[in-house]
């Protein structure tokens, strides 16, 4: 590749990550200055407000910009790596309802927290999936999956800016969330859906709204952790999500790899086949 090339290659990426900083501003305005002034200060109301204002906005221009994550804008496909990654996501979504307990809500007040935590899912992944992941795309599938892993996991020091500010917390729910994105990607790769990624998004979200409070007042003193604890702790997050994530892929490139398909035959999962 010619020096001009290169040249020319990492100014259009540089535009772009500029591009996207600039939309993650517009994002974090609306987060943050808007619900303060909006209809309601109703439970999530206002919230709800934001999240479908953030969706249509991103949604206008992921499809003005013709990008190539618009091939995800339908339904999962039927297929064995879209099944595999839906089992996967079911996985991972079950512990919010089997272990994370239900607080007891009124119907109104439930209906509002499902659309909330569904406002969640589909601005975030609209923005993190659909507009960074469809933006970077021409540069490599797997580079894009990085990259937007990366700033959906920046994104979140937005819950910690201010009076909440936690450096170890925001550090740790950085890595986590772009953790988490990265096997979100792999998911809406694999399902050719970025609304069942959205749904996916909504459930392991669903304690933020249903998990039971918790009294801490005799819980003690707060454990002290190491610089060390701190620093290293959070990256569990990516042995926890990442090789789910490169086994869906794997599987959405060639399909299941053998030592998978003996396993289903000894569980009896799958019935062979005998011509």
């Amino acid at each position: 590749m010619s020096v001009p090339r290169v040249r020319f290659l990492r100014m259009r990426f540089l535009r772009e990550a500029a591009g996207i900083l600039g939309y993650a501003a517009i994002v974090l305005v609306l987060y943050r200055v808007l619900p303060e002034w909006l209809v309601s200060e109703e439970r999530y109301l206002n919230s709800i407000i934001i999240y479908v204002v953030i969706s249509v906005v991103f949604f206008v221009i992921i499809y003005l910009k013709g990008l190539d994550s618009l091939e995800y804008f339908r339904l999962p496909r039927k297929s064995v790596a879209s099944i595999t990654a839906m089992v996967i996501a079911a996985a991972y979504a079950s512990p919010e309802f089997l272990f994370g307990g239900f607080k007891k809500l009124s119907w109104d007040m439930a209906v509002l927290g499902i659309i909330f935590l569904l406002g969640i899912g589909i601005s975030e992944e609209l923005f993190s999936r659909g507009l960074v992941f469809g933006m970077l795309r021409k540069y490599g599938e797997r580079r894009a999956m990085i990259f937007s892993s990366v700033v959906f996991g920046l994104f979140h020091i937005n819950v910690y800016v201010g009076e909440n500010w936690d450096v170890w917390a925001a550090y740790n729910h950085v890595i986590s969330a772009g953790s988490w994105g990265f096997l979100a990607c792999a998911v809406m790769i694999a399902t050719r859906s970025i609304w069942f990624t959205a749904l996916f998004h909504a459930l392991v979200d669903w304690n933020i709204v249903f998990a039971q409070d918790i009294d801490y007042s005799d819980a003690g003193p707060l454990p002290v952790y190491s610089l060390w604890d701190n620093l290293v702790t959070p990256w569990v997050d990516l042995i926890f999500y990442v090789p789910m994530a490169l086994l869906i892929l794997r599987v959405n490139r060639g399909g299941w790899p053998k030592w998978m398909g003996k396993i289903a035959l000894k569980w009896k999962l799958v019935v062979p086949v005998s011509f």
